[in-house]
């Protein structure tokens, strides 16, 4: 995911990294553990239909791995041409195969390139050269999707500016994109944004729901590493816990001696139980690294307790799911939806 400082650790299953794959990152979970896991603040209603579909679809679409830098041949055209490339109805069929409930796609990450047009960011930040591409990517799978009952949502990096003014600006590129999309967004996974202020967490929340005020926002804090804090909300404005999990598989349940709560939902400090794993080697690639029994078994572990799970899966450039990963999201989406 967004690049962050890893300190600490938190309890969680651990689950063993693929020969060749990423190093351990471990979370900062000394983020926001003076908030107490309480139901005092009660869950946004509009937070059922994510409780109710248990699991979903999710994937880093962009001109680099996740978390590593953009190549440097890569350029505007070739990015374009990508993006030109994504076959949106044959996804949609995969989608509608699979059952599946909602889908994640990454508007851009920390490479600047970003799969939908943006006019104040051209205007504010300077021409994009390509980097923003001229398809809506974003618009065009909603409204292949929607149709088919199947929710639009999207991943957004924080970007929070220290300089008030380029925040304001970052806040109109946001803005145009919410409006644009209007209520064919129904949730905004935003990496990043750690210990701001009220006044900021409300403007940035604001601009994701300017289109719609009943989309849902979760910011990402990091994520579950292997201390005994259990992930808290970042802010008591955003709806659903981000819950990136890595290469840690959180566990629900209380601890006999003293009684302490690990993610027993729905309802943690007033965000709705949800976690993001990815079923590849890393975000958006390599091969799978878990059986169909675990994944299975884990999912509904997480549903038992009043938890949705967002599964991260590769596509190719063309956006068709490899028959590995149908195969096994397949066998989850017939053990969960049955």
């Amino acid at each position: 995911m967004e690049r962050r400082e890893f300190i600490g650790w938190s309890t969680a299953l651990t689950v063993d990294a693929m020969t060749g794959g990423p190093t351990i990152l471990l979370a900062n979970n000394s983020i926001n553990n003076d908030r107490k896991n309480s139901s005092e603040k009660e869950l946004n209603p509009n937070t059922q239909w994510l409780r109710d579909a248990k699991w979903g679809l999710f994937t880093h679409y962009l001109v680099h791995m996740p978390s590593a830098p953009v190549p440097e041949n890569m350029t505007g055209k070739q990015w374009n041409k990508k993006v030109n490339s994504f076959q949106v109805k044959q996804f949609g069929d995969q989608l509608s195969l699979l059952e599946a409930p909602y889908f994640f796609i990454t508007i851009g990450q920390g490479g600047g390139y970003f799969c939908s047009p943006n006019e104040s960011y051209e205007r504010l930040f300077g021409p994009s050269e390509g980097k923003l591409s001229d398809r809506d990517l974003v618009a065009e799978l909603a409204a292949e999707l929607i149709p088919r009952g199947i929710r639009m949502c999207v991943y957004l990096t924080g970007r929070v500016h220290k300089d008030s003014e380029t925040r304001k600006s970052w806040l109109q590129v946001i803005t145009e994109w919410s409006k644009r999309w209007g209520k064919s967004i129904s949730a905004w996974w935003i990496d990043g944004g750690r210990d701001l202020s009220p006044p900021v967490y409300q403007s940035y929340i604001s601009a994701y729901k300017a289109g719609n005020a009943d989309a849902l926002v979760a910011f990402n804090t990091g994520p579950v590493g292997m201390n005994r804090d259990q992930l808290m909300p970042a802010t008591e404005y955003e709806d659903y816990l981000a819950g990136e999990c890595d290469y840690f598989l959180p566990t629900c349940g209380v601890r006999v001696f003293d009684g302490k709560e690990y993610y027993l939902g729905p309802n943690i400090s007033g965000d709705q139980l949800h976690f993001l794993n990815f079923l590849g080697q890393w975000w958006g690639t390599g091969e799978p690294r878990f059986s169909s029994e675990l994944i299975n078994s884990w999912t509904k572990h997480i549903n038992d307790h009043g938890g949705t799970v967002t599964w991260d899966i590769p596509l190719s450039d063309s956006g068709i799911i490899a028959d590995n990963y149908f195969n096994q999201v397949l066998a989850l989406s017939s053990s969960i939806n049955k």
